[in-house]
């Protein structure tokens, strides 16, 4: 199918504001490891990552065409992105439901069973044969409601008054199914959080490029990156971890065998302890393993990717 002349004017858009320059990751991570952030938000990249900051820093994706009489449109996420956005501005009605389990399992085969897909551990060689404490939660039941007055008056302070937000999204709800996760921790502090890709379900009659582009500009992006990135996500789905810009964090991508590159976050705790969370996706899934190390995060996501 021959690609949409808009979407390759975004990615052509997005190409052109690539930085000619290229960073030392290893003088950045350097930084990171040695500074203490003066202002924070506690931010593992884990279950509850997982669970909460996929819509609440919004998921969007363009819906295909179906027939006139369907009431919603199904999407599937299963692709990874970092901003470095804050979305606390954003102001979204969130509902989240669960019964809140999140049971002990003795084996692999039953947390398969519980959770419905098969999750990934690495090999024995590379956790140096420690077995890990596996759980299964719950799925995450997720409603946004977008409330046209609340977005109209951030906008506003935001300053992007130039935008207008339709009468027609007042109570307009963006659903979400996330989950069940699959975890498991092994000793010295690694942890691995897995998931089914996500299920969206959006109203018909709702541009989620318009919708995108009305949040990136609250959370503070400029008129035209809003619009391009608006557009762009809405082309693909994609999970948003929001890393705000006076985070001390340094996230980078770290190519993959099997597929899509993952994100490296290196960031410090409020405890000030260094952690290091390597996202990656596959059209199976999500996970992120969390651990003390860089190497380690990244050797054990480079086994499960495979």
């Amino acid at each position: 199918m021959e690609r949409d002349p808009e979407a390759q004017w975004v990615m052509a858009r997005l190409e052109a504001v690539a930085p000619a320059w290229t960073p030392d990751a290893s003088v950045a991570r350097a930084l990171v490891r040695s500074e203490r952030p003066v202002r924070r938000r506690a931010a593992r990249y884990g279950a509850a990552a997982v669970a909460v900051a996929l819509v609440a820093a919004l998921v969007f994706a363009e819906p295909v065409r179906t027939a006139a009489q369907a009431l919603w449109y199904r999407l599937i996420v299963s692709r990874i992105d970092v901003v470095r956005l804050d979305f606390t501005a954003v102001p979204l009605d969130t509902h989240i439901s669960t019964d809140g389990a999140h049971v002990g399992v003795p084996t692999l085969e039953e947390a398969a069973r519980r959770a419905g897909f098969v999750p990934r551990l690495p090999s024995p060689d590379v956790v140096s044969g420690e077995t890990p404490a596996l759980s299964v939660t719950s799925r995450f039941e997720l409603t946004q409601t977008l409330r046209t007055g609340d977005l109209r008056a951030a906008l506003a302070r935001a300053g992007a008054t130039d935008l207008e937000v339709p009468d027609t999204w007042n109570g307009a709800r963006l659903e979400a199914t996330i989950g069940p996760l699959v975890i498991a921790d092994y000793p010295g502090d690694v942890s691995i959080v897995q998931s089914a890709p996500i299920q969206l379900r959006v109203p018909t009659g709702i541009s989620l490029a318009r919708v995108a582009e009305v949040v990136f500009r609250i959370a503070g992006s400029s008129w035209w990156e809003a619009r391009i990135l608006g557009e762009a996500y809405a082309a693909s789905p994609a999970w948003l971890l929001d890393v705000p810009d006076d985070a001390s964090a340094f996230v980078e991508t770290l190519p993959m065998p099997g597929g899509a590159p993952g994100i490296a976050i290196d960031e410090h705790g409020d405890n000030g302890a260094f952690r290091s969370t390597v996202v990656v996706s596959r059209p199976t899934g999500l996970f992120a393993v969390s651990s003390a190390s860089r190497e380690i995060s990244a050797r054990i996501a480079e086994d499960i990717s495979r």
